[in-house]
């Protein structure tokens, strides 16, 4: 393993995870501010979620058999790009909330790319030797940026919306500078058979396989796990009564958690079964999700952002490590790439979150939200041993 490039890698994420949480609550809450609807701020947040569910098979195909730094850094660039013009856009007071459905399209278009190949370039400078506790290490850091980029993303938009978006165009861009400075390569391999070969080949590998289909099933109950995401910003602003910063305190309350859980798997890395780690999470990410629906109070509901963190860093270590540690090298791009299609359906969520919230309210929601999820997890997770036995 390459310790320069490794640290690197971690930078560069370390940058796009505080973009990504300041473009999402910063879309939520200008949508929210201009339209006051749930429905459409949840449609906007849903954008790049189906860009993303849409493409990701592409690449997870081009990440088998491309050069995965360049299609790293390239995508950065894209990314980078529209943010930098939705910025432009609030500058010069041309922006309209609905500018930000075809920019959030092409930005999760290249998310579709990018993060298939990302998961895979790890392996490339880690090894899967050192991968739970790459994964653990580099979840921790990632958190410290979704503890600090929601409270700098909630000051950005009290100073001006615009500011927040040339600052996440910043980010975006230092993170395609942290890549171009990877020394680690992948030498493309020639599959002999056209892209769509590989992508049915790679869908087959993974139904074949039970303990991927497993976890790729119970990634699609992100889809129920998402309606919790609308939720946050209509409570802060409805019931807690707070402004942007607050929305961005309790926000980040969520990384503190995720960063807590993430030094603990750190530490605890080789004794863990992932397997039950998984059961963990999701149990406690389900219930501090229905804790929120009735928190009463500020304290009660940064209680539950706090314990919804320690859940989230559970799913980010024992899923995609599992996925990427069972797949095969010639498969793990594409994999990944149904991996993140299936999760990031999570950002359907804010639809129906936003939809239900409109027609029934928060709590009920939520409720439903929960128990179709469980529901759907608990019955593969008894049928697959193969996944509760899992190291």
């Amino acid at each position: 393993m390459s310790i320069y490039d490794y640290r690197l890698l971690v930078l560069s994420n370390l940058a796009t995870f505080a973009g990504y949480q300041i473009r999402n609550m910063a879309q939520a809450w200008i949508v929210l501010e201009r339209t006051d609807s749930a429905l459409l701020m949840g449609i906007v947040n849903a954008m790049p979620g189906i860009a993303i569910i849409s493409i990701s098979l592409i690449g997870g195909a081009l990440a088998d058999r491309t050069e995965r730094w360049q299609l790293l850094w390239r995508t950065k660039l894209v990314i980078t790009s529209m943010a930098l013009l939705t910025g432009i856009l609030l500058t010069t007071n041309l922006f309209e909330w609905w500018h930000l459905i075809p920019i959030s399209l092409m930005t999760g278009a290249m998310f579709a790319l990018h993060n298939p190949t990302s998961q895979a370039f790890a392996v490339d400078v880690v090894g899967k030797e050192r991968l739970v506790a790459a994964s653990s290490l580099n979840t921790g850091i990632s958190m410290t940026a979704t503890i600090a980029g929601p409270s700098l993303g909630g000051l950005l938009l009290l100073i001006g919306q615009d500011i927040a978006f040339f600052v996440l165009a910043a980010l975006y861009a230092l993170s395609a500078v942290m890549i171009m400075m990877v020394r680690t390569r992948h030498l493309s391999v020639s599959t002999g058979s056209n892209i769509l070969d590989d992508i049915r080949q790679g869908i087959a590998y993974s139904y074949n396989t039970p303990i991927i289909r497993g976890l790729l099933i119970i990634g699609a109950t992100a889809l129920f796990m998402g309606t919790y995401q609308p939720a946050i910003p209509v409570k802060t602003q409805d019931e807690l009564g707070l402004n942007e910063f607050g929305y961005g305190i309790i926000l980040g309350l969520n990384g503190i958690g995720a960063l807590i859980g993430s030094i603990v798997l750190f530490m605890i890395s080789n004794k863990v079964r992932k397997g039950y780690l998984l059961i963990f999470a999701l149990v406690m990410f389900n219930s501090s999700v229905l804790v929120f629906a009735v928190a009463p109070n500020i304290f009660i509901s940064a209680l539950a952002m706090v314990s919804l963190g320690l859940a989230f860093s559970g799913w980010m270590i024992s899923v995609p490590v599992m996925l990427q540690t069972t797949a095969s090298e010639q498969m793990r791009g594409r994999v990944m790439s149904l991996y993140f299609m299936v999760v990031l359906t999570h950002q359907l969520g804010w639809i129906i979150g936003g939809a239900g919230i409109e027609l029934i309210g928060i709590q009920p929601t939520l409720f439903i939200g929960v128990a179709a999820g469980l529901l759907i997890a608990g019955t593969v997770i008894i049928k697959t041993p193969e996944l509760r036995l899992a190291r």
